[in-house]
């Protein structure tokens, strides 16, 4: 048990750095990149760390008699800050397009809208800053917390 939670608090540790790295390979607006998006390949990593915080929490929660109340409290918990928090970053990505648009609109005076949705589609090099952020890190953890508790609820009431 004790080494689950050790386990636990490790992963979310390295976890940190993995959103750092990610988050700064943004280019800065009006900057080009040619490369592709070399946090594609980081995204396999923290995959398997979420699964792997994902069968940790449930092997730390089955270890412990918890009242079905208490279970769904922390399954509605959790899932209001995933509601709340995928909300605040969508209003944070739809900014970031916009700051992009105006700088795009600076640099050559009017907005390619076609061009400003391609360079914010989903893996853009030009929105790791959006996808990997401190709050798509608590996202990350509180997605695995309320998997889990999900899993033990069900696993119970079977």
């Amino acid at each position: 048990m004790r080494r689950r939670v050790i386990l636990i608090i490790g992963i979310s540790i390295l976890a940190i750095p993995i959103f750092l790295i990610c988050n700064f390979m943004n280019p800065k607006p009006g900057q080009t990149s040619g490369n592709g998006n070399p946090a594609i390949l980081l995204l396999g990593i923290i995959f398997i760390m979420f699964c792997c915080l994902v069968y940790l929490w449930t092997k730390v929660f089955s270890d412990y008699t918890i009242k079905t109340g208490v279970l769904l409290v922390g399954i509605t918990v959790t899932f209001i800050h995933l509601v709340m928090s995928i909300f605040y970053q969508r209003i944070a990505f739809l900014r970031y397009k916009n700051i992009l648009a105006e700088k795009y609109k600076v640099d050559f005076g009017f907005i390619d809208g076609q061009y400003i949705d391609s360079i914010t589609s989903f893996m853009s090099i030009h929105v790791n800053k959006q996808y990997f952020n401190v709050n798509t890190y608590f996202i990350f953890l509180t997605a695995s917390i309320f998997l889990s508790l999900l899993l033990d609820y069900f696993r119970k009431s079977l």
